[in-house]
């Protein structure tokens, strides 16, 4: 293959950041979300397709999802397995279920755990216990007692819940199916579906069913659901994204990859950019923006918000991320059982550019690495790549994060990427060349970044794929279930390939 030259790789950026947003956003399927669909609120069309989707994204052990991130696949699996028990009709539907089962009771040791790890998935304290009382009922053996430290998690959680006042558009409406029993129409949202989420909207139909006065929120539900599907990347009936819309998320960290580049102010760039950016101001309101303009604002898309307006030269009120401030961390949400470390880096990424003073959280993230001088965990991403990168930007102090540089070097492969499982991948590799591009123009280890810089531009350039969305595109993104926010991954990719492409002219 021919490598890309800068004026291929703008030419495809352009493209691909003319789509942002597109849609709602474009995501990997989700497993989780699927079969719930299919067993609680199943498509006019019938679930036939979406079975057969279902039973091929089993894995060779017999779970699903990620096994790069074996924690996050009880969820996904017992999800799959309560739907092709209801609606499996072959051989091959029951196996697929004795395989689920038999992959369950092999994740005991994923969760002998007394102190919940930063890494779980969204609201797995409440959707995964509530799918074991599911099991349970249907007279499937499932291994309950391994799971006792996160269903006390989830006891506790779900009485207060229960004596909240809830309100749309909010956290603990998207993971409504764990806790809710009442399908209270004041939870649809202007999306027309509960906390934007499938599984959430399809457990509240199941709750609603018989319900007459409830048909026109029913409806509403119903549509959302159909909508839905073109989120996702199957075009099946009943298959779905684990979150829709993610319309201003899409755009916000399409246009954060090439602010990492250095790329946000580029001239041949500067219309479709100019665009998101007016979009966005436009979005803003006196609490920040979130993923959509259905769901409330949060701290990681304010700050990343904040970062690409000032870096825009635009104006934009830093003081909206004080109400996220804690004393060594921002909150993403109110009520957030932990916080998350790139929340609290894109928050300081946004401060910095503002001018203003970080060193507490800067220190406090720095006392946040883990021995081999990485930060691995977050709760919004499974890639230590990403989490480690971005908190690099944050903290901005080449000198004190000197031996995290010397790892990072250290992890990149022979075959010029990196990757966080048993081979690197595109998108990780990017996440490490946009940092080690900033930092070699700052003047830091000079010969040993420029050489790594190389090759990962080779691998880069070997590994392109300019398709859309692709299966091989690995979820590494944490939800309620793992997902790829493909366009975002791209923009990631190609900003790092021009980067790369400019500054060898």
């Amino acid at each position: 293959m021919t490598p890309l030259t800068a004026t291929d790789i703008l030419a495809e950026l352009r493209a691909l950041l003319g789509e942002l947003g597109r849609h709602g956003g474009l995501q990997s399927s989700s497993v989780y979300d699927t079969a719930q669909v299919m067993r609680l609120a199943p498509p006019e069309e019938g679930v036939d397709a979406a079975v057969q989707w279902l039973l091929g994204q089993q894995h060779e052990d017999g779970g699903w999802d990620n096994p790069k991130v074996p924690q996050a696949r009880d969820t996904p699996t017992l999800a799959a397995v309560l739907a092709l028990h209801v609606h499996g009709k072959d051989e091959r539907a029951r196996r697929a279920v004795e395989r689920g089962l038999e992959f369950l009771r092999r994740q005991r040791p994923f969760w002998a755990w007394t102190q919940p790890p930063d890494d779980l998935l969204v609201g797995v304290e409440l959707t995964l216990p509530r799918l074991l009382e599911d099991a349970v009922a249907l007279g499937l053996e499932v291994p309950v007692d391994q799971y006792a430290a996160l269903c006390e998690m989830g006891r506790r959680r779900r009485e207060k819940l229960l004596r909240m006042k809830h309100y749309p558009g909010t956290p603990p409406v998207h993971s409504w199916e764990g806790w809710g029993t009442e399908p209270d129409p004041a939870l649809i949202d202007a999306s027309g579906g509960v906390g934007l989420s499938p599984a959430a909207t399809a457990a509240w139909l199941h709750a609603a069913r018989g319900r007459p006065e409830l048909e026109q929120a029913c409806s509403s539900a119903r549509r959302y659901l159909k909508n839905a599907e073109v989120g996702s990347d199957a075009g099946i009936p009943g298959v779905v994204p684990p979150s829709w819309p993610i319309n201003w998320m899409e755009q916000e960290w399409g246009l954060l990859a090439l602010m990492c580049a250095g790329l946000l102010n580029h001239p041949e760039l500067a219309d479709v950019v100019n665009s998101h950016l007016d979009k966005l101001s436009a979005a803003f309101t006196p609490r920040g923006i979130g993923f959509t303009d259905y769901f409330m604002p949060d701290a990681d898309c304010t700050a990343v918000t904040l970062a690409l307006l000032i870096t825009a030269g635009r104006p934009a009120d830093i003081g909206l991320l004080d109400q996220y401030a804690r004393e060594e961390h921002f909150i993403t949400y109110p009520g957030e059982s932990n916080p998350s470390l790139t929340t609290t880096a894109h928050a300081v990424m946004a401060l910095n550019i503002a001018g203003r003073d970080t060193s507490r959280w800067v220190d406090a993230l720095l006392r946040k690495r883990d021995e081999d001088n990485l930060w691995r965990r977050d709760k919004w991403q499974t890639s230590w790549l990403y989490t480690t990168t971005h908190v690099m930007f944050a903290i901005a102090q080449p000198t004190a994060m000197r031996s995290s540089i010397e790892t990072l070097l250290r992890n990149q492969r022979e075959d010029g990427g990196w990757g966080a499982g048993n081979q690197a991948t595109s998108v990780e590799t990017a996440f490490a060349v946009l940092v080690l591009h900033w930092l070699r123009d700052k003047g830091v280890e000079q010969e040993a970044i420029h050489g790594a810089l190389q090759r990962a531009q080779r691998y880069l350039q070997r590994n392109y794929d300019p398709r859309p969305s692709t299966p091989e595109r690995e979820p590494l993104w944490i939800s309620k279930a793992l997902y790829c926010p493909y366009r975002m991954d791209r923009a990631f990719e190609l900003s790092a390939m021009l980067a790369l492409a400019l500054s060898a002219r």
